[in-house]
């Protein structure tokens, strides 16, 4: 499947692609599901098109229980910057049932050199936002879902995770220097360069200074060894409107401490859903 995927956005190798999916294969992308063989074909025409012939610079994986969570790092044709795409795909060891994909769609512009409304143009049409209410209120005796609730973890491995999850959830900025070692190297959503504990802090304050009833929710955790793959999302009220932004994490642990992660969203995706939000214009 890795190198089904790999073939498929460097070379334009479709069919290969095309044999380890399922006619009921759902791939979610862009805020928007594909389904059949024709609109799963355009999710890989639609990056060629945008960022033509490119070249594998790394890939990770991590995969147990039947998910694996594959993140390639792309550079476009006589280019090194490097573009993130990041899959969660749902297997049953030969063939893929569903697909969660996160284009790192503001990278993709900045390493070829568009637009962002270029770039944003050729992204489909969301589907419609669906969310039902939230209040702090109803929930005031039971605590959300952290990595240690949903993932098969070690103790220390929980420990550290929780905490992780305290900062991206809950902005406890002062737990960075403890949970990240001092030379990390972490990649944030729509940065072309790996950066340091001082940009996270920054990263993190500036999504929740701009919410009010902020609330981060985890959806899946895997586990391989020393990786960890989180799948989530935050949501919040911005001037009004209720958002959503979807995340996926791909973290590595050594001696208790994350010592590289990898977040990605899809930036120019949320803000074609959400045009009047600010969160990522910072």
């Amino acid at each position: 499947m890795l190198n089904s995927l790999i073939s498929a956005f460097t070379q334009g190798d479709l069919s290969g692609l095309n044999s380890k999916l399922l006619h009921s294969t759902c791939w979610s992308q862009h805020n928007t599901k594909a389904y059949g063989e024709d609109q799963l074909k355009s999710i890989p025409l639609n990056w060629l098109t945008l960022a033509g012939r490119c070249q594998l610079i790394t890939s990770n994986s991590i995969c147990a229980n039947k998910q694996s969570v594959i993140n390639l790092q792309l550079a476009i044709q006589n280019t090194k910057q490097p573009v993130n795409y990041t899959f969660w795909l749902e297997t049953n060891g030969q063939v893929i049932k569903s697909i969660e994909a996160m284009l790192d769609t503001k990278q993709l512009a900045l390493a070829s050199n568009q637009s962002f409304e270029k770039v944003s143009q050729a992204l489909p049409c969301p589907d419609t936002f669906v969310l039902q209410d939230y209040d702090q209120q109803d929930h005031l005796q039971e605590d959300f879902a952290k990595p240690s609730n949903v993932g098969q973890l070690s103790e220390q491995q929980a420990i550290l995770l929780d905490n992780w999850w305290e900062i991206w959830s809950k902005a406890q900025l002062a737990s960075i220097d403890s949970v990240y070692r001092c030379n990390a190297e972490i990649q944030l959503p729509g940065l072309l360069v790996s950066t340091d504990r001082n940009s996270l802090f920054e990263f993190v304050l500036s999504k929740f200074s701009h919410l009010s009833r902020a609330f981060a929710q985890i959806e899946k955790v895997v586990v391989e060894d020393n990786k960890v793959a989180i799948k989530w999302f935050l949501d919040g009220d911005e001037k009004g409107q209720r958002i959503r932004a979807p995340f996926i994490s791909m973290l590595t642990i050594d001696n208790n401490q994350i010592i590289a992660e990898l977040t990605t969203t899809d930036t120019l995706a949320y803000t074609k859903r959400f045009s009047q939000s600010a969160l990522f214009n910072s």
